[in-house]
């Protein structure tokens, strides 16, 4: 009996390494520019040109009252395009997408989730950053919701692209791996960033066009540091401020001069003390300050450190 069920055992393996293999190949976004965007994914989407509409993925069948609504929506500064961005769970597939639509409401490209980030994360999303200046090209990239910790509180995400609107393109924006702090200038041509994977740390100002950058290491950097970002341009694009926390929840709001590369700490203070809210029109920083009488608004020249207290404490509610 034993022989018997050998034989049988040795007959089933050898009937299933004849079988042929079957592999997944990577799926092609297929457009009527020669440019195609291989997708790490086994769904099946094809487009038939800039101005033809996407076929939904087949894997599933629609339920007649599904409904998709968009988490972040964004309109092209010329008014010719808008751009949604869909959560994974809202979406049939399960699988993030971000779609461009134009004026007339047709669906032109779709931007489909890559795993950027892993599956280990629940919360991960493909979101919309801003649209170029001129409307040419829509930023994208990879983020975590706000449960997902430290990694999502002034890192703004990981893998900034670009998509071009005419040809269907993407490509990097930024180079390195793992979570980042991002802000592009006021008139679209600079971007200033911070990697986590790097220590020391630095903060880079770079040319979107050409590549070049500027650098410079953050002012006391220490292993304490937990995190660096929350990156503000002021409104003449000719300075930066950004922040650091350290493993104390002591906070730095630090100022960068970008024609000297200068920095100097305008604020510190612990978390939830104070919140930064950015540069007013008359280039000052600005913070809210939660206090027992209430908040207040407090703005501090960035030249001469002197604060100045905006109308009266709100009562705290």
């Amino acid at each position: 009996m034993r022989n018997i069920l050998s034989m049988i055992v040795l007959l089933i393996v050898a009937l299933t390494s004849c079988s042929p293999s079957v592999t997944l190949s990577p799926k092609v976004i297929s457009s009527a520019s020669p440019i195609a965007k291989m997708l790490l994914t086994a769904t099946h989407i094809t487009t038939q040109g800039p101005t033809s509409t996407i076929a939904p993925a087949t894997s599933e069948t629609p339920s007649p009252t599904a409904t998709r609504v968009a988490f972040n929506s964004l309109a092209s500064p010329n008014g010719e395009f808008v751009a949604n961005a869909y959560h994974g769970n809202e979406l049939l597939s399960r699988i993030p997408i971000i779609e461009v639509q134009n004026k007339e409401g047709k669906l032109i490209w779709q931007i489909p989730f890559q795993g950027e980030i892993p599956t280990t994360y629940p919360r991960r999303e493909l979101d919309i950053f801003q649209w170029a200046k001129d409307s040419s090209k829509l930023y994208f990239y990879y983020v975590l919701d706000p449960d997902g910790g430290n990694q999502s509180f002034w890192w703004t995400g990981l893998d900034l692209q670009e998509l071009n609107i005419k040809t269907g393109k993407t490509s990097p924006v930024l180079p390195g791996e793992g979570f980042m702090s991002f802000s592009i200038s006021p008139d679209g041509t600079q971007i200033a960033y911070i990697r986590r994977q790097d220590q020391p740390s630095v903060i880079y100002i770079r040319n979107i066009s050409s590549g070049i950058e500027k650098t410079a290491y953050i002012l006391n950097d220490s292993s304490n540091f937990t995190i660096e970002g929350d990156i503000y341009w002021s409104p003449k694009g000719n300075r930066i401020a950004f922040q650091t926390q350290d493993s104390d929840y002591m906070v730095q709001t630090i100022y960068l001069n970008l024609d000297t590369l200068k920095q100097k700490v305008i604020k510190k203070y612990l978390v939830h003390t104070f919140e930064f809210q950015g540069w007013t029109n008359d280039e000052k920083l600005e913070f809210w300050e939660y206090a027992k009488n209430g908040a207040q608004i407090i703005q501090i020249n960035v030249r001469n450190n002197i604060s100045v207290v905006i109308g009266t404490p709100t009562p705290s509610p």
